[in-house]
């Protein structure tokens, strides 16, 4: 049913997003970006439901609840549904339910989930809601009437990034002047993608990177006109192969999609359960956060990056509050990662951007905030945080070597749990219990809570956080037993795709060093080249070439030895067993034979060989030698019989 909403959060684009969502459900939705902003709209327009942020600037959210819960009259029994960027602890969980919340959300919260939990929990306010009420909000949202707005107040960045956080699945709708473009999104991730502008079509896309040339684009026009597809036509002409035409699709994809990081205006509207037909498929391997940093770093306005700082130049900047924004898969330098790492709170806007002569860092930290792995905080706050007492000040100038200690330890626990799956991140068997996973849980958040570090300052606290965000995803999915079998099905199967891979590492390894060894035998190094094909045994111990050749290279280097040559021997024949179309081992075998004194076998060996090879010249030349060595035994004999 429709009702008035008070949505409550710092980030004032997720509150754009979220009011029009509500609004187009029928609600009327007001919004407050503070805590104290929060009580007094919620005091002038006396809402339904409240949807509130924990974090908030100037109170947060349990504070404005208590003030909403200490009223006098109706105003006080008002529903409220609380989203934290943080996995709730027990405490807060406690603490909720004795404000009576009527639900207590988790970012990033999917947009259908936040419109089901504040659908019922105003219909559950007013009960005497009337059926065509009721039908009419339904049918609202089986339309799925669109979200929209302006790219001027939303930019496209931040519009990418909230639809993310919302799991939104369906089409986005974008428009400027003439150009049209659709992104069609899944769980809030780009899949697809299609516009309406001639320069970025495929004829187009082709010639402008040097892949076509024009008389291929005029040819496959042609052929287009009976219904086929260009791409297919230009494989067919040969002028592509499939590669490459799946690279040029690609490439395509990123130029529509990237081209629109450089709208500063436009319109854009988003159409819930939509999809796409004839559209350039999105690379899915790379994250949301990824593709908005590329975005912005090679084609967002910089007049658009400057402004926003000049608007926030007395801010600090500090890690973003949710561990689902923060953790996000992002590709950064080792610079840019140290820089991430270092921001604790201290330094403001203006004073980091002060060296950026060329801009990197500007549109890299813009692109950390669009996402959420920043946030900015208010001068306000960061005042209040440095001044807050003597003994702080004392702090900051001269660290606590207790907090320095809890810090350094914490930060291990953090590397540790980064490498570690859940399993070990709790310290239980894959086979544990309920009980069991319960008690580790338990026993490691006593240990890591983020409120035990309270007073040993914001780093501590952040890194305690960091830790206990790692805690909390593993518990969450092992006492979870859907969420656990999918989770060991994505284990296993990862750890197979990583023995695969080391697998062909080393493969490819050990043919690196067999090729070495033949070129080293080629000059007659023997005992580099037995160095060489040691290493591509080690390293592939299955591959019959790597024994022949070991086995005989053995010999060449101890030709006299006759425990080298039975060693050599036993290496070549297990070459054979595996290699047994190897012509070279036949060879070797031989060759072998013949050095301790069985030249029967050697001519089988050899025999066998140019059976395998007809061109096999060594094998050919070593049964000649042995076919004159035979007429020269013959004729002697004759002589001697003659006398």
């Amino acid at each position: 049913m429709a009702g008035t909403v008070l949505c409550v959060d710092d980030d004032r684009n997720l509150c754009q997003i979220i009011a029009k969502a509500l609004g187009e459900d029928g609600h009327r939705v007001l919004t407050a970006f503070d805590g104290e902003e929060a009580l007094r709209v919620f005091s002038e327009a006396s809402p339904d439901l409240v949807v509130l942020d924990l974090i908030l600037p100037r109170r947060d959210g349990f504070a404005v609840l208590d003030a909403i819960r200490a009223l006098d009259g109706p105003a006080s029994a008002t529903r409220a549904v609380v989203i934290s960027g943080c996995t709730p602890t027990p405490e807060y969980r406690e603490r909720a339910a004795a404000l009576d919340v009527t639900d207590f959300l988790v970012k990033p919260v999917p947009l259908v989930d936040l419109l089901d939990v504040v659908g019922r929990a105003l219909q559950e306010s007013k009960p005497a809601v009337s059926a065509s009420e009721a039908n009419a909000t339904g049918q609202r949202r089986k339309r799925g009437i669109p979200l929209q707005g302006s790219l001027e107040r939303l930019p496209f960045p931040a519009l990418l990034h909230h639809l993310h956080g919302l799991r939104a699945t369906g089409v986005l709708h974008l428009e400027k002047g003439k150009k049209r473009k659709w992104i069609e999104l899944r769980d809030g991730q780009p899949v697809a993608v299609r516009s309406n502008l001639l320069n970025e079509c495929l004829g187009h896309h082709l010639m402008r990177t040097g892949r076509i040339q024009q008389s291929h684009l005029e040819e496959s026009r042609r052929h287009m006109k009976k219904g086929k597809l260009q791409g297919e036509i230009l494989v067919a002409m040969q002028v592509l192969s499939e590669d490459e035409m799946i690279a040029a699709l690609r490439a395509q994809a990123d130029e529509k999609l990237f081209e629109l990081f450089a709208w500063e205006d436009g319109d854009f509207r988003f159409e819930k359960g939509g999809s796409l037909e004839r559209a350039n498929a999105i690379g899915v391997k790379r994250s949301t956060a990824n593709l908005i940093l590329h975005g912005v770093r090679t084609r967002f306005p910089k007049e658009g990056i400057a402004s926003f700082f000049r608007s926030h130049a007395d801010c600090t900047v500090v890690p973003g509050d949710s561990p689902y924004y923060r953790f996000q898969e992002i590709d950064l330098e080792t610079e840019q990662e140290a820089l991430l790492r270092g921001l604790d709170g201290t330094r403001r806007i203006s004073e980091l951007l002060a060296d950026d002569h060329r801009g990197a860092l500007a549109r890299t930290l813009y692109a950390l905030v669009a996402t959420g792995m920043l946030t900015l905080r208010p001068p306000s706050e960061g005042a209040a945080r440095e001044t807050a007492s003597p003994q702080r000040a004392a702090r900051t100038t001269s660290p606590d070597p207790q907090a320095e200690a809890e810090r350094a330890s914490l930060k291990a626990m953090a590397r540790r749990f980064s490498a570690q799956d859940y399993f070990e991140i709790l310290g239980v068997p894959q086979n544990a219990s309920h009980v069991e996973v319960e008690r580790a849980y338990v026993s490691l958040a006593e240990s890591a809570h983020p409120d035990r570090y309270a007073a040993s300052g914001d780093a501590v606290r952040r890194v305690a956080e960091e830790v206990f965000a790692h805690i909390s995803q593993a518990y969450e999915t092992l006492i979870d037993p859907r969420l656990r079998g999918a989770y060991v099905l994505e284990k296993r199967r990862d750890e197979r795709e990583a023995a695969n891979e080391e697998i062909g590492r080393k493969a490819l390894e050990a043919a690196n060093q067999f090729q070495r060894g033949e070129a080293l035998m080629t000059s007659r190094a023997y005992e580099e080249a037995l160095i060489c094909f040691g290493r591509a045994l080690e390293l592939n111990p299955d591959e019959g070439d790597y024994h022949t050749h070991y086995g005989w290279t053995l010999h060449l280097c101890h030709p006299s030895d006759p425990a080298m040559a039975e060693e050599a021997l036993e290496h070549v024949r297990r070459g054979l067993k595996v290699a047994s179309h190897s012509d070279r081992a036949y060879l070797f075998m031989g060759r072998l034979f013949r050095a301790i004194g069985k030249p029967g076998g050697a001519e089988k060996m050899f025999t066998r060989a140019v059976q395998i090879a007809p061109d096999c010249v060594e094998a050919l030349r070593e049964l000649r030698l042995i076919n004159l060595r035979r007429e020269k035994s013959r004729g002697f004999i004759r002589r001697l019989l003659r006398r």
